[in-house]
């Protein structure tokens, strides 16, 4: 092989190259065509994704603001209770946190003594239909095993 065919078929191959790299314009089009679709398929499916997140954090928040009003008033005793519930109300951090927020209560009469529910709501979509509640059942001082003290009682 000559030196000037070299060359030639040297060329030839850079071409031949260069040519195969390039992109057409069908295949931008296609390329665009493809990333516009997913993106208006998974914009939406992100936002929900936000909002599910959000709405959990918020019934997260609510369970626990609950729990801890719940474990606070069944610990009282019985004289205390009625003013307790008459006080009642969200916690700062919670209020802060959950806009519009509702603490309210009902105290029930039970077989073994009082059944006491506590219900929270706040400003969110088809939240006041279905508000968080957490009950708990207070026991009588009648229905308290012999040898127990009281509750909150020093013996």
């Amino acid at each position: 092989m000559t030196s000037k065919t070299k060359l030639l078929r040297d060329a030839w191959l850079a071409r031949k190259r260069r040519t195969g790299l390039g992109t057409s314009a069908i295949e931008v089009l296609v390329a665009l065509s493809l990333l516009t679709t997913t993106l208006t398929l998974s914009l939406p499916l992100v936002v929900r994704h936000g909002r599910l997140l959000t709405a959990q954090r918020h019934y997260r928040l609510a369970l626990d603001e609950l729990s801890n009003q719940l474990e606070r008033l069944t610990a009282l005793p019985e004289d205390k209770l009625a003013e307790a519930l008459q006080r009642l109300a969200a916690s700062p951090f919670t209020a802060s946190r959950l806009p519009g927020v509702e603490l309210s209560s009902r105290l029930e009469p039970a077989d073994i003594g009082a059944r006491l529910t506590l219900e929270l709501t706040w400003d969110e979509p088809r939240q006041r239909a279905a508000p968080v509640a957490l009950a708990a059942w207070i026991p009588a001082a009648s229905q308290q095993p012999s040898g127990q003290t009281p509750r909150n009682e020093e013996p």
